[in-house]
Parts: C-alpha cells; sequence; structure tokens
C-alpha cells in the first residue's frame, strides 16, 4: 500500500472515535450493507463457505447469513477507530458482563501457564483489551508486510492496551514458550490454515481442513491450561465468551485433538454464525488437491 492512502485511513479512524461506539457500528452496518454487496470476491467466497458448512440450511437461510455477515464485516471494521484509537479503560466499558467466565478467570488468578484460543468470531481485537484485565497477555500476530506505517499503528494500538506480540515465526514462537513456562498469558488465532507441517486433517463442518497443531503442541510442552472463546459484538458494546476446551484437546493424537478444536469452534459459531469470518479461504488446502474456491475472472 502506497503511505498517502495509510495516512488517510489513520486519519479517517481517529476521526470516527469522536462519535460514540454505537453510532459507529451503524454506519459500519450500512456500510457493510450497501458497499460490500458489490464485492464480487468476498460475496462469492462467503456463499461458498456457507455452501459447504450449511448443506441442510435453503438457499434463503444461507443468504440471510451472508448478509448479515456483510453488514458485521463493515462493523467491525468501524469499531476499529475505537478499538486502536480509543484508552484501555474506556474500551473496557464496552464489555457487557453475560457470559460465566469464572473458571477462565480463576485459572489466570493461578499460577499456571494459560492459552486462550480466540478464532476469527466476533470482534477478536477487543480480545488484548478484555486479558489484559488479568494478566499481560502475549499474542502472536503476522506483521503487515505491504505497510510498515500500519503495521507500526496497529502494534502500538495493541501494546497500548496492555499486550506482548510475538511474531508468527520461530522466533515468536520460543518467545511464547518462555512466557508460558513462566506461568504466562497467551493468546492465539487457531483456525487459520497453517503452513505445510503445522497441522492436521480433520473434519470442520464435515469438511477437511488443515488445522492447526500449534497450541495443542505448547500446551503439551508447557502444561498450559487451554481455553477458548470470542468477544462477540453487541449494540455499543462486546460480550465475552471463555470456556475451558475440552479435555480431549490434550489427546497425545493430534487429529483427535484437533477435531475437538474445530468442533469447539463451530460450537462458538453456532451462537452468532453472521459474526465469523466466512470469507476466509478455510478448505483451500485438500489432500486431493480439490479445488472449492473458483478463480475470479479479470
Amino acid at each position: 500500500m502506497k503511505k498517502t492512502p495509510i495516512k488517510f485511513l489513520i486519519c479517517c479512524m481517529y476521526l470516527l472515535s469522536k462519535l460514540s461506539l454505537c453510532k459507529v457500528q451503524y454506519i459500519g452496518r450500512f456500510v457493510g450493507r450497501i458497499c460490500l454487496k458489490y464485492d464480487k470476491r468476498t460475496v462469492r467466497d462467503i456463499d461458498t463457505n456457507l455452501s459447504l458448512c450449511f448443506p441442510e440450511k435453503s438457499q434463503q437461510e444461507r443468504e440471510r447469513i451472508r448478509n448479515a455477515r456483510l453488514e458485521y464485516l463493515g462493523q467491525i471494521a468501524f469499531e476499529l477507530s475505537h478499538i486502536w484509537v480509543k484508552d484501555s479503560q474506556l474500551l473496557l466499558s464496552y464489555l457487557q458482563p453475560t457470559y460465566d467466565n469464572h473458571i477462565f478467570e480463576a485459572a489466570l488468578k493461578s499460577d499456571e501457564g494459560v492459552i486462550f484460543l480466540f478464532p476469527h468470531l466476533g470482534n477478536w481485537e477487543m480480545m488484548s483489551c478484555y486479558l489484559s484485565q488479568f494478566r499481560t497477555p502475549t499474542l502472536m500476530y503476522s506483521p503487515q508486510k505491504k505497510s510498515k506505517e500500519l503495521d507500526a499503528f496497529i502494534c502500538d494500538a495493541r501494546r497500548r492496551v496492555g499486550a506482548n506480540l510475538a511474531p508468527a515465526n520461530i522466533k515468536g514462537i520460543t518467545q511464547i514458550i518462555k512466557s508460558l513456562k513462566q506461568g504466562g498469558l497467551v493468546g492465539i488465532l487457531p483456525d487459520q490454515v497453517p503452513q505445510d507441517g503445522g497441522g492436521v486433517y480433520c473434519p470442520f463442518y464435515n469438511h477437511q481442513a488443515y488445522t492447526m497443531t500449534l497450541a495443542h503442541r505448547l500446551a503439551k510442552k508447557t502444561h498450559a491450561k487451554v481455553f477458548i472463546g470470542a468477544a462477540f459484538g453487541a449494540e455499543a458494546g462486546f460480550k465475552v465468551l471463555a470456556e475451558p476446551i475440552g479435555e480431549a484437546f490434550y489427546d497425545d493424537d493430534l487429529e483427535v485433538s484437533a477435531k475437538i478444536l474445530n468442533k469447539s469452534i463451530e460450537s462458538l459459531i453456532s451462537r452468532h454464525p453472521e459474526q465469523y469470518q466466512w470469507e476466509y479461504k478455510r478448505f483451500k488446502k485438500q489432500q486431493d488437491n480439490q479445488r472449492f474456491y473458483a478463480k475470479m475472472k479479470c
């Protein structure tokens, strides 16, 4: 990306941050509803994933989820004007107590290492703020390679709310292992397609998906406790759910562990399916090289 558009984007975020979160959410939903429906690539990929994952639903039902997703996609983009700009104390006021997270919060008060898995569901950028209430979290991230200016802006925003950042490479993994062995808290997004050798194939909505095994390996190596959850979007705020992952996650068999991970993600999605990132090509890597996502013609 060129420097001028990035500076303009950051400037827009600061301007939008002057509005209330409720108004920003409304504008975001409007933009998503009106503008994103013309993004043929995004619409196509959402429709493909919904067809694969919800074959039992009618075309009309899947279209309702897709349209709601487009609205929510606009909403979370505009919410970043608050999450990446506002101070942490104000962001904490956006958290609305709904779910009983006492097991997770009790684990954070212990001396044990804790791994928190939050898939691309709801507004995952709010998780660093929520987690920082209890411990300084170490979050794995992938740098914005196309723009050093945007990368610096995002990293500063995440550190501002109290998070440490670990790059998604060997150096970052070493940093995470050290933190967990010292009783630290680590946050990982578990639903991206990993690099070759970093996952196993197992079902996700009854289709084979190459699934990350990093969290399992970290838990086995450091004896950390693993939880999973999401910051679901709500009116003028967020509702965080954090619950223990199933015991089968700790099984020595990587496929057994990956299966319970995907089932846990499915369970979270079922609460608010429109808030999951269906635009991501989750099934792009297949053992038989099958292609679910057709290339767009220029």
